[in-house]
C-alpha cells in the first residue's frame, strides 16, 4: 500500500483529479444553468409557468420536477463516470508496475 504523501505526489493521481474536475465542473455548470434558467423564466413568464399542463398540473411545476429527475440523473451518471475513470487509472498503474 502507498504512503499518502507518495500518492498525493504522483502524476497518475493529479491526472485522475483533473479528469474527474472536468466531468464535476461541466455537470455543475450544466445544472446551474438549468436552475438559473427556470428562475429567470419564472420571473418573465408567470402566465406560462400557471398554465396547467398535466391534468391541472402547472408548467412550472413539471419543469421544476423535470430538473430535479434531471439533477439526480446526472449525479448518477457522474458517479458511474468517476468509477470508471478511477478503474481506468487503476488497470494504467498496473501496466506500468
Amino acid at each position: 500500500m502507498t504512503d499518502d504523501a507518495e500518492l498525493i505526489r504522483d502524476p497518475e493521481f493529479h491526472r485522475l483529479l483533473v479528469r474527474r474536475a472536468r466531468w464535476r465542473w461541466g455537470f455543475s455548470g450544466f445544472l446551474i444553468a438549468a436552475y438559473l434558467l427556470y428562475g429567470v423564466l419564472g420571473v418573465y413568464l408567470p402566465e406560462a409557468y400557471a398554465a396547467p399542463v398535466i391534468g391541472s398540473l402547472p408548467l412550472g411545476m413539471v419543469i421544476g420536477l423535470s430538473i430535479i429527475v434531471l439533477t439526480i440523473a446526472l449525479s448518477i451518471w457522474y458517479v458511474s463516470i468517476a468509477t470508471r475513470l478511477e478503474a481506468e487509472e487503476t488497470l494504467e498503474q498496473g501496466r506500468h508496475r
